[in-house]
């Protein structure tokens, strides 16, 4: 045997085994690209489902709440067919009561808002203090909306009272931590719609009910790790709507 043929095979051998290497590292990075778009994909098509229901205006609520809980499968369960579950809950949540339970909260919000643009010019000492109350419930409504969603998309049985006073609770409660970033979500979505309105199409909406969803599922994570302390439970993630 030649003696140059054993390091002949050994090269053989690496090369064999680098190349194995990048096609496992190419199938992976193939794969991830995949995912990626079809997240993005899922993402856009269940934003233009989200502004399709809501051109009617008074189904803003039920939209909503049925996009919440989309969002809360895709999450939970992995379910990946966003405009079914989307349709799914559309037809499966009692359309009166979703209006009343999601539509309260924002039509507090508007009004709060508007009290605090009429007496924001000030004036006498009363409309500070009116300006200063409509502040305080501007933002426990807009607190207020995210929890109502959460609540309503995890425990679709539990009733609107129910739901509308655990939700001003969280609001309360959380208000130094998540208050703040409620604000700045609806802000920063209300600005960019002002300057762009086209940005609706491209996820602009949804966006803003992802991470109103994820800031009040930190405030509901921050209480239950509060009350487990002492043997409480403020909500159970797990539980939502039978399909």
């Amino acid at each position: 045997m030649r003696p140059s043929s054993v390091p002949g095979a050994a090269r053989a051998g690496t090369g064999t085994a680098t190349a194995g290497a990048e096609n496992l590292v190419l199938v992976s990075l193939k794969d991830k690209a995949v995912a990626a778009l079809s997240a993005c994909f899922n993402f856009l098509a269940l934003n233009l489902a989200l502004l399709v229901a809501c051109l009617p205006v008074v189904t803003v609520p039920v939209a909503f709440q049925a996009a919440t809980v989309a969002l809360e499968r895709w999450r939970v369960s992995g379910e990946d067919r966003v405009v079914r579950e989307f349709i799914a809950a559309l037809r499966s949540r009692p359309p009166l009561r979703t209006t009343v339970t999601v539509g309260t909260p924002l039509a507090v919000a508007a009004i709060a808002a508007e009290e605090v643009h009429f007496f924001s010019r000030g004036g006498t000492p009363g409309d500070w203090v009116s300006l200063g109350f409509g502040i305080a419930a501007l933002l426990v409504a807009l607190a207020s909306i995210g929890y109502v969603l959460v609540l309503g998309a995890r425990q679709p049985l539990m009733a609107p009272s129910d739901i509308w006073n655990l939700s001003v609770c969280l609001a309360v409660r959380n208000l130094p931590t998540t208050g703040p970033l409620f604000v700045a979500e609806f802000a920063a979505t209300a600005l960019l719609l002002l300057l762009d309105p086209v940005l609706a199409l491209i996820g602009v909406p949804l966006a803003l009910l992802c991470l109103i969803r994820v800031t009040a599922d930190l405030g509901v994570r921050r209480v239950e790790r509060s009350a487990s302390r002492s043997g409480a439970s403020v909500l159970l993630p797990e539980e939502h709507a039978p399909r």
